[in-house]
């Protein structure tokens, strides 16, 4: 439906005009107005395919109206309706790209072939505009394509390929991602890290790299890795300040909360400017992401950071005894041990504890073993007190720590003081199996690890440890393996396989798809196999 504004002081002949509209069923949403200044007001508040305007009136004309208009809603057709065809009208009328001058009184048949012409204008107009918003479309789509099969190349290429397709300057395909593609010893890169705990970047959210790119100050490249993470190339001058980097962290942190009322979490790399940094810094962010469900949502981190921020640290401290209290519960203890390994040797490395803090620390871990055991053996917990309290060096105090794991332990649970590693194990096949059996659904890190009874930086931490990739790229690789093979064995439609594999976004499993397999689906089901 389109819509169409009459203008005309005279209310009868607006009447008239509603009339033949409402009459000849022609496909028209009709608003009126009785001067030249109310139609502009109206258009100023809506948008009007037609406007259908008397051209003698009081105070404003139709002629300045339809001048207004133009610059106002430049697209707008104009349909000139008058009792006198003086030749100066008509060619005012001609200047201002009038589709048509009528004149009055109106005949039925010209009026009727007038309108419908219009119409059909505005429905062409629409058709080319989303011709173009398609090709548009695949350009993007493409674009991301080959943006995702560059870094790809750069991120996991040996040395010897990459040396073969970047001389003299290492980073020359890196610099086809970017507006900037002038290579001078000035420039340098960042990456900056974009992560949410929700599906997000496989959404329809129109126009969002556009929005993202116009809050970015710097020459910039935007690629979608997968649902939960966006990874955005800056291009940098050398020595910019630290600072710089941190407001616009916290920029992007506000103007993603105001428009998609989600927290989100941002990571920056160090500067590069060769592929090995380049690898090595994008190996500390994914270290980073490992460890992110330690840290509250909406959160700046840095990889060349040595410290992390005191209340982070404290919400680490915090999670990571929670953590150890509830596997002792559980009588987990190989589990405790590695828990208490990685607690350890944060606080070691962060310079900032006293050895009485990590001392007592220790004695809270040695309390929550106490309570959780039915009989009190206040002995054990003197002498593990009193061994923890009389270490002077921290090396000694780690190892005080597993050997009271491991003593107490073996009174718990002998099989698990023999073989610790087997319930980290059996939690990952437990993972591995919820992961390809629920692949359809919509699974996430925090979902799963309440389902195996653990916290998400440290299922993420196990799982990535014991198979080499994180979750998320786990689940995604099966998935794209299950859609293969259906595309291979079936004949079921495209979209559905999509829908079927947990992808409801289909042209977002396009492109995932076309990424891993360098073809898409179509491709793969005629044939064309990698």
């Amino acid at each position: 439906m389109y819509s169409i504004l009459i203008v005309d002081d005279e209310g009868f002949e607006r009447d008239g005009v509603k009339f033949l509209i409402a009459k000849y069923g022609l496909e028209l949403e009709v608003a009126e107005a009785e001067s030249g200044e109310n139609a502009l007001e109206y258009m100023k508040e809506h948008a009007v395919d037609i406007l259908l305007t008397d051209i003698r009136m009081r105070e404003m004309d139709g002629l300045q109206l339809a001048e207004q208009v133009r610059i106002l809603q430049p697209a707008v057709k104009i349909i000139f309706l008058s009792a006198f065809g003086e030749f100066e009208y008509a060619q005012k009328a001609i200047n201002l790209q009038a589709i048509q001058y009528i004149l009055k009184p109106v005949d039925v048949t010209d009026f009727l072939e007038v309108l419908t012409k219009a119409i059909q204008i505005c429905k062409e107009e629409k058709k080319d505009l989303e011709q173009q918003s398609q090709i548009q479309e695949i350009y993007d789509k493409n674009i991301q394509w080959e943006k995702h099969r560059i870094l790809a190349h750069l991120l996991n290429s040996d040395a010897e390929s990459r040396m073969e397709i970047a001389p003299p300057h290492s980073l020359l395909q890196l610099n086809q991602l970017l507006p900037n593609t002038n290579i001078s010893g000035k420039w340098y890169y960042r990456m900056m890290m974009l992560d949410l705990r929700t599906r997000f970047f496989d959404s329809t959210v129109p126009h969002f790299e556009k929005s993202l790119a116009d809050q970015i100050q710097y020459p910039s490249s935007i690629i979608n890795l997968n649902e939960y993470q966006s990874l955005v190339l800056l291009e940098v001058h050398e020595g910019e300040a630290l600072e710089l980097f941190n407001r616009l962290g916290k920029h992007i942190m506000q103007w993603f909360k105001a428009q998609y009322q989600q927290d989100i979490s941002v990571i920056f790399s160090d500067m590069f400017k060769d592929v090995e940094s380049m690898r090595s810094e994008y190996r500390k962010i994914e270290a980073i992401l490992e460890s992110k469900f330690f840290f509250e949502e909406g959160n700046i981190r840095f990889t060349y950071t040595t410290q992390v921020e005191e209340h982070s640290t404290s919400q680490y401290i915090d999670q990571a005894i929670e953590d150890i209290t509830s596997f002792i519960g559980r009588k987990e203890f190989g589990v405790v041990r590695r828990r208490f390994e990685g607690l350890f040797d944060h606080l070691k490395n962060s310079n900032r504890f006293s050895v009485i803090y990590v001392k007592y620390i220790c004695s809270e871990i040695v309390r929550s073993i106490l309570k959780s055991t039915k009989t009190k053996d206040l002995d054990f917990f003197k002498n593990s007190l009193e061994t923890i309290y009389k270490t002077a060096v921290l090396k000694d105090l780690r190892e005080v720590m597993i050997t009271i794991f491991e003593e107490y332990g073996a009174q718990m649970e002998p099989a698990s003081a023999s073989h610790p590693s087997e319930s980290i194990h059996k939690v990952v096949l437990d993972v591995i199996r919820i992961m390809e059996r629920e692949y359809q659904s919509d699974l996430s890190v925090e979902l799963i690890a309440e389902r195996v009874y653990l916290t998400p930086s440290y299922l993420s931490h196990l799982f990535a440890k014991h198979t080499g990739i994180s979750m998320i790229k786990y689940l995604t690789i099966h998935r794209l393996a299950k859609a293969k093979q259906l595309l291979q064995e079936t004949n079921r439609k495209i979209i559905d396989i999509s829908s079927d594999v947990g992808y409801s976004n289909f042209p977002y499993f396009c492109t995932l798809f076309k990424n891993y397999y360098g073809q898409t689906p179509t491709q793969i089901r005629e044939g064309n196999l990698p």
